[in-house]
């Protein structure tokens, strides 16, 4: 997947978990992404991420997609997604919406 797609999902971090929005802006490597983050005030690096699903405790690990906050700056941030290369691409095409 070389175009732009928009995510919808939480951030975790402990037992704190809060929506987020993430607009995925450029590939970097096979599992990699700048992408934009609303709220990004609430992102920190090392926070994961989980888009498509709206629970942490689901039977099926098949409905989301697992990132973590590599970097973040202003409002972008670097994210390193739990799949890579082909994978990912079709997580990203299941999940994703165009912006």
């Amino acid at each position: 997947m070389s175009e732009a797609a928009r995510l919808i999902g939480l951030r975790f971090r402990g037992e704190e978990c809060a929506r987020i929005e993430a607009t995925l802006d450029e590939r970097v490597d096979a599992c990699r992404w700048r992408a934009q983050l609303r709220p990004a005030d609430r992102i920190r690096p090392g926070d994961r991420l989980r888009f498509g699903e709206s629970s942490e405790s689901s039977a099926c690990l098949l409905g989301f997609l697992d990132a973590e906050v590599v970097s973040i700056h202003g409002d972008e941030a670097l994210l390193a997604f739990a799949f890579s290369g082909a994978a990912l691409d079709e997580a990203l095409e299941r999940l994703g919406d165009a912006p």
